[in-house]
């Protein structure tokens, strides 16, 4: 007897969830508790395991689609000799389901090229590229149209192969409300003091590169870290950095030339190893993200890196670069920059170092070092000084809540 696969429920208030991916083919056998495809909610990704073992004898739902919780995603039977004509009974029953499943129809929008001569210093949040073609979710397109948001404009989505996503709709809406009382960046001069520094770095061949470094107090960080939320102290940090450097946008820049274009919107540039070298994908609009959110995006690009999924476009105008080795056990290191961006985080591992109390006795705690690369033609190291301890101050007990 046949039985249906439904898109399950992972959290309370998933309504639908994307199918990324089918390990299994049709016709190959599975056994019960064998992963049998991948999905993909607003919040994570998780893996269906199978509830029986049989063949997967149909797949209703492809790759990339978004479906209903509780929709039918394949159709599993006890034996590879299933009759078509059973098969074919089996849909038009689920066909009067019909209502409750969504309308998997992708819509291609032709995204113009647009011709601009401006140099590449210039930024936009939706670079326009030629004869591109975008997949777009129903929920997507709806909410769209419920706010009257152009869908070409989104120059790529946060779901699978650049699918654009609800999520990446009202971004969009809260990036425009930013860009019209603010602007997208400003560009000014190099002052003295940066054309002297550059100057003498070139006479004096001497690196370019300026470091400063910092540890903090990761108690309140590690607290917010639980089992539910999934977050990792890099994920928080970062976090608590995007919204600084929209406050400090002097750092939140890049350098062309003799000017620094400066941004009030972070692009964060992530470093994800892979096994033909480090790749470093951008999260656009960083900033407008909750910890959670964030977390679900960076951990997407890094996927996406890992198995050279990646769009080129995913590479394109970062503003500030982070670099996690946590993971190695390296507890201090000076990230590299990728020019034009002017500065680099690093984040190292947990230890544990000890203080003085307020009884006077000896108290041990958790501890990570931040070390920040900077631009010495751009900025110099007392502003970076000042800048990575106002970071660590926000993170530490105390500070605002990351």
């Amino acid at each position: 007897m046949p039985s249906v696969i439904r898109m399950p429920q992972m959290g309370v208030s998933d309504e639908c969830a994307i199918l990324s991916k089918w390990l299994v083919r049709e016709g190959e056998h599975v056994r019960k508790g064998q992963p049998v495809f991948s999905l993909e909610t607003d919040k994570a990704t998780f893996q269906y395991e199978a509830e029986s073992d049989g063949f997967l004898v149909r797949i209703l739902t492809g790759e990339g689609e978004e479906a209903a919780v509780g929709s039918p995603v394949g159709i599993l039977s006890g034996t590879t000799a299933f009759e078509e004509s059973g098969l074919e009974t089996l849909l038009n029953e689920l066909g009067k389901t019909a209502g409750k499943k969504l309308d998997h129809t992708e819509e291609t929008v032709d995204i113009p090229i647009e011709k601009n001569p401006a140099s590449a210093a210039v930024h936009v949040f939706a670079q326009k590229a030629q004869n591109a073609k975008q997949k777009i979710s129903p929920r997507a397109r709806k909410t769209a149209n419920e706010l009257g948001v152009d869908l070409s404009a989104i120059f790529m989505g946060s779901g699978p192969d650049g699918r654009i996503l609800e999520r990446d709709v009202l971004g969009a809406v809260q990036y425009e409300a930013a860009s019209k009382t603010r602007g997208i960046y400003s560009g000014r001069p190099l002052t003295i003091a940066d054309r002297v520094n550059m100057r003498q770095i070139c006479e004096k061949n001497a690196g370019q590169t300026g470091f400063v470094s910092r540890v903090f107090d990761a108690r309140k960080v590690l607290a917010g870290c639980t089992p539910q939320n999934r977050l990792a102290a890099g994920e928080m940090i970062c976090r608590e950095l995007t919204r600084l450097l929209v406050k400090n946008p002097d750092l939140n820049a890049r350098r062309h030339g003799d000017k620094i274009y400066e941004y009030n919107t972070v692009h964060l540039r992530l470093n994800v190893e892979t096994s033909s070298g480090t790749l470093k994908p951008v999260i656009r609009c960083a900033e407008m993200y909750a910890a959670d959110e964030l977390s679900v995006l960076m951990r997407n690009a890094t996927e996406r890196c890992k198995v050279f999924a990646s769009k080129p476009q995913e590479f394109q105008e970062g503003t500030f670069s982070v670099a996690d080795l946590s993971t190695y056990g390296v507890d201090c290191f000076t990230p590299e920059l990728t020019p034009p961006e002017l500065c680099a985080l690093g984040i190292g591992a947990v230890t544990m170092r000890t203080k003085a109390d307020e009884r006077g006795g000896i108290e041990a705690y958790p501890a990570i070092r931040l070390t920040l690369a900077y631009d010495r033609a751009g900025v110099d190291a007392l502003r970076a000084a000042g800048f990575l301890n106002e970071l660590a101050l926000q993170l530490e007990p105390g500070g605002t809540e990351p």
